[in-house]
């Protein structure tokens, strides 16, 4: 826990995101690297069963919209980024930055997620990489 209290304090310590640019293209290397890991593991049994469920009831549908909602989070991030653009009219615009981003993301996790539970049907747990076998890895 001490060992990575002194880094995170440094990095907490930078006030300008263009020295943040290698930490960030880091993160999302590591990111695109275990999407596709977790592709790998639900393409590899792949099964279109009879026993999953198209809809969930009502009681699961605020489940869903607060998931929906904390992973699309990120504003802290947002308003700086475009507060830092040399032209900030390219962020909103109508095929913008930030539509673009999201569409891009919402896609992503719409894949992860239908494809998922078409491989592990009701079984499947809040977070998928929890139904990836350990003895595989």
């Amino acid at each position: 826990m001490f060992l990575i209290l002194l880094p995170l304090i440094l990095t907490c310590q930078i006030r300008e995101l263009k020295f943040l640019v290698p930490f960030s293209f880091l993160a999302n290397v590591f990111l695109v690297a275990s999407f596709g890991i977790t592709l790998y593991y639900i393409f590899s049994d792949i099964r279109m069963g009879d026993d999953l469920v198209m809809v969930g009831t009502m009681n699961t549908i605020p489940l869903f919209f607060s998931t929906a909602i904390f992973a699309m989070e990120g504003i802290g991030v947002v308003m700086p980024l475009e507060n830092k653009m040399k032209s900030p009219q390219h962020f909103l615009g109508c095929p913008g930055v930030l539509y673009t981003a999201m569409t891009f993301v919402v896609v992503l996790y719409t894949i992860i997620g239908f494809f998922g539970y078409m491989r592990y049907g009701p079984a499947t747990e809040g977070s998928i990489t929890y139904n990836i076998e350990t003895s595989d890895m």
